[in-house]
């Protein structure tokens, strides 16, 4: 069963009399997916009205609609429920169930990996509930918390930013136990400026985990950590990393065709513990060392998950490794990409033996920065070793150029697509990244 199972249940958590009782099924925002005994949230954006079509939501089998628009103020129809927003209404059901919830909240956030992190969590807790996919806006993640099962005793919640405040709003509703930020690079410059505005809006987590509760940060930056422990006294702070300067760390890396093997040492164990991932890429290793550190704080045993993360393939996670075209091998790394995650991706197939090829799409909302970023990882990719660089998307020019040569840039989709028909062979590795707004999974089927 869920938090929200029937309109008993949005009466109770959104404070409000409701005059006809049902059953809740689902939840939709969309009236494509609505179906019998649907609730449907009307929500507005810059280029849709959700209201517009709360007789529609109600005509598929909704039972309940929530609006904000004042021509449904003194509706008469029991169904239609009106409140001033229903954006801070979802902030509002949140609050009240995570009031009631007795068990632990785990609230992930940071320039990358969040996803990846999540899983890895979730997976390793027994009867936990998890963000839905990438929910983790001012919407999406009050949907992931009013589908998760009462039973859980764990919540793993990932929360995004794309500008200030909005890491600040999110987690004051959840009030983790513990706080995790995966990392800080550079994501949503457009709106945070530079790396400074970034550090700042994922460190807003901190003053909203519980007294007594945890953060979970890399070590990488000296600045960074001094930064996050001048802001509480009163949490304790455990830090992960590649070197042995983390609370936590990663010794003994071997990669295999198939995933990585290593080792986790720390001051807080007796032994230091072998994990056999089938995830590969050293950012990989780092969302697992946050998984371990995680069941430390809670004080589950290391056997367990130890057992879950050597037993688990992963499929969930989004870089996905396929055979592809004339038996070459694809890593689809389509959903989104920054400077860091492509950089993290380049340093992935930068471990393969074959010929390796990157197909880059724009990477977006870098603000003032997007040229300079975007040479960088051709400069990075080149550095690498990367025998093939192929762009797509005005930005990538930029790091076409910086790559050098055997960097060739495409100004027509069906001129990649033909590229990577007549040149890619068995003996190639390829992996295709961009962000979100460059749809770059359509290249995957050539």
């Amino acid at each position: 069963m869920k938090f929200i199972d029937s309109t008993h249940d949005l009466e109770k958590y959104l404070c409000i009399k409701i005059k006809e009782h049902n059953l809740i099924k689902s939840i939709s925002t969309d009236t494509r997916s609505i179906v019998k005994k649907s609730m449907f949230i009307a929500l507005k954006g810059k280029n849709f009205n959700g209201n517009d079509y709360v007789e529609e939501a109600l005509k598929k089998g909704a039972v309940i609609a929530l609006t904000d628009d004042k021509r449904f103020l003194n509706s008469k129809n029991k169904k239609i429920i009106y409140v001033k927003n229903t954006i801070l209404a979802l902030g509002k059901i949140s609050r009240n169930i995570i009031k009631e919830f007795n068990g632990k909240v785990i609230a992930v956030t940071g320039s990358n990996g969040k996803t990846t992190t999540t899983n890895i969590i979730a997976s390793t807790l027994k009867e936990s509930s998890s963000t839905i996919g990438n929910f983790n806006n001012e919407i999406g993640m009050p949907l992931s918390l009013i589908n998760a099962s009462f039973k859980s005793k764990q919540l793993v919640l990932e929360i995004g930013a794309s500008k200030f405040k909005d890491i600040d709003y999110l987690s004051k509703i959840l009030n983790p136990h513990i706080g995790i930020i995966t990392n800080i690079g550079n994501s949503h410059l457009e709106q945070l400026k530079n790396i400074q505005g970034v550090l700042k809006v994922k460190s807003e987590i901190i003053k909203n985990i519980r007294s007594d509760g945890f953060l979970i940060v890399p070590n990488e930056k000296i600045q960074h950590l001094n930064y996050w422990r001048k802001i509480r006294t009163d949490i304790r702070i455990l830090t992960f990393g590649i070197n042995k300067e983390a609370d936590f760390y990663a010794t003994n890396i071997e990669t295999k065709k198939n995933g990585t093997d290593f080792y986790i040492a720390s001051k807080f164990l007796d032994k230091s513990i072998l994990i056999k991932s089938s995830l590969e890429g050293i950012h990989n290793i780092k969302n697992l060392l946050i998984g371990c550190i995680t069941n430390f704080c809670l004080q589950n045993k290391l056997d367990d998950f130890i057992e879950s993360i050597n037993s688990n393939d992963f499929e969930a996670i989004r870089q996905i490794k396929l055979k592809w075209h004339k038996g070459s091998t694809l890593i689809d790394d389509t959903y989104n990409a920054n400077p860091d995650s492509t950089k993290e991706s380049i340093d992935l197939l930068s471990n393969y033996k074959k010929q390796t090829t990157l197909v880059l799409g724009d990477m977006l909302e870098l603000g003032k920065y997007k040229n300079k970023l975007h040479r960088e990882v051709g400069e990075y990719a080149n550095a690498k070793g990367i025998d093939f660089l192929l762009g797509y998307g005005d930005l990538t020019k930029h790091t076409i150029s910086s790559f050098g040569n055997n960097g060739f840039h495409f100004e027509n989709e069906d001129d990649l697509k033909n590229y990577l028909k007549e040149n890619i062979t068995s003996k190639d590795v390829i992996l295709i990244k961009g962000s979100r707004g460059m749809r770059m999974e359509r290249f995957i089927n050539v």
